[in-house]
């Protein structure tokens, strides 16, 4: 027993050629985990700022909405038009001609039988 003991171990060829493939392969692997985890870290980077841009993005258009109806509100379009002394009159709501955009050989027609109603009462 002390015999095998004693006796000097040594590595065979194949031993050691699979530790150096083992040896490889985790660092391989470790490599690529620390590739994977950094390509991890920028896209999210990425996500994040195109967040806030969106965050941004939506701000600015609740900020303009909020100008337009500023803007459209009836009582506030009155009162700017009283102070300019403009000579805009109120047209009653049948005058109101509603034009689709689907239809639009049905406008071309409006305007050509317009425009030739004009040209007949030139002199």
């Amino acid at each position: 027993m002390n015999k095998h003991r004693n006796k000097e171990r040594r590595f065979s060829i194949a031993e050691i050629v699979v530790l150096i493939l083992a040896a490889a392969v985790l660092m391989v692997g470790g490599v690529t985990h620390a590739w994977l985890k950094n390509s991890h870290v920028d896209v999210m980077r990425d996500v994040d700022q195109t967040e806030r841009r969106i965050k941004d993005h939506e701000d600015a258009i609740n900020s303009l909405q909020v100008k337009i109806d500023k803007k459209l509100n009836i009582y506030q379009l009155r009162d700017d038009l009283e102070r300019a002394k403009s000579s805009l009159v109120l047209v009653p709501v049948s005058a109101i001609e509603v034009i689709h955009a689907h239809q639009p050989g049905k406008v071309q027609a409006q305007v050509s039988q317009q425009t030739t109603s004009i040209a007949q009462t030139r002199p």
